[in-house]
């Protein structure tokens, strides 16, 4: 299955992708800072941030693609790796693949000959406690717990069983930043939107000038998955100031119901989201960064594009479904992630 952006749709990369900041992180011993992006789509994340890598040429492996996967959906001949930067995904280190981005692993066999996925044999793979041969290959028994305590999960901290959180936490020190109207741009923790949390309480405006507060600062939520949120409320797609925003090629979507919680914040901001319109003249008025609709009128209701057919194209054909919906550089927002993080060292 050819491999795009997002990764093979048996495999699809995780993490919101396009999602401005910086953070920090020990490889091998040394010091390494990364867009906080890295990781949620295929892309060369070594190149310009591994110390084997910044100086130009390097070993082959610095030029390769790659991105993190839920190794619970990951159905492909190379097992993802283990990572050792201490991300997580869903309360559980994160998984990474060069494989779902169609490139080798020149990594691991260079500075990972210990890895799992190394091991050719069986005997080589029981000669590692952390290893175990499933009849073919050798892979981890680490993703093995995490996929058996996946329906375990704490609903108040990585959302319902039927809509699941689908950031990247783990990542700090660091800093994310995103859009709460059109103009006012603010920092966020690194981990912004990987758990269900309160995430406005300590960084939007209103939250912190003291007395009577918006009842949304205390409202937990977190990004999912559009097209495997099946909770009563349906999912949020972000404002149309962060539409830059990604998951799988699509704008990225959040949701408060996921983590118990009512929504008061799209209620206090009804003309930046589908589901406030109560009219299809107001629903079709709602348009992308490029002109393109948002939303859709289902004739009863006003919902996000992806909802109404690229989930259910995605489900019908099992191939990773595309919203288009964003048509800025994602490298480039890579390049203004980088200037935040030289920015941010120096201010420090």
């Amino acid at each position: 299955m050819t491999a795009t952006r997002y990764g093979k749709s048996r495999c699809p990369c995780v993490g919101i992708d396009n999602l401005e900041g910086y953070y920090a992180t020990n490889i091998d011993y040394y010091h390494v800072q990364y867009p906080i992006e890295a990781g949620s789509s295929c892309y060369p994340w070594d190149l310009a941030s591994h110390p084997d890598c910044r100086d130009g040429g390097g070993p082959d492996w610095c030029s390769q693609r790659w991105c993190y996967v839920d190794p619970c959906d990951c159905e492909l001949e190379e097992l993802p790796r283990l990572t050792k930067t201490g991300v997580e995904y869903q309360g559980s280190p994160a998984y990474w693949s060069y494989e779902t981005c169609g490139f080798l692993d020149l990594y691991s066999e260079m500075m990972s000959p210990d890895a799992c996925v190394v091991q050719k044999t069986q005997a080589a793979c029981s000669k590692h406690s952390k290893c175990a041969w499933d009849g073919k290959r050798c892979g981890g028994k680490r993703a093995l717990e995490t996929c058996n305590k996946a329906s375990q999960l704490d609903e108040s901290v990585y959302g319902q069983e039927d809509c699941r959180c689908v950031g990247l936490a783990g990542r700090e020190p660091g800093a994310a930043f995103m859009y709460i109207d059109d103009d006012t741009r603010v920092k966020y923790p690194s981990d912004v939107g990987a758990t269900c949390k309160a995430w406005e309480a300590d960084v939007h405006p209103d939250c912190l000038k003291g007395g009577h507060t918006p009842a949304w600062c205390s409202t937990q939520w977190c990004f999912v998955d559009p097209c495997k949120c099946k909770s009563a409320a349906p999912p949020k797609m972000v404002m149309k100031a962060n539409a830059h925003l990604q998951f799988q090629g699509k704008t990225a979507f959040w949701s408060a119901e996921a983590c118990g919680n009512e929504d008061t914040w799209a209620k206090s901001h009804k003309g930046q989201y589908c589901a406030t319109q109560t009219d299809e003249s107001n629903c079709k008025a709602q348009r992308s960064k490029i002109g393109a609709p948002r939303c859709v009128w289902d004739g009863n209701k006003c919902l996000a594009k992806a909802l109404v057919d690229v989930c259910a194209k995605q489900s019908q054909s099992g191939i990773l479904g595309f919203d288009d919906l964003y048509s800025g550089s994602v490298r480039l927002r890579t390049i203004a992630a980088s200037l935040l993080l030289l920015r941010a060292i120096f201010i420090v």
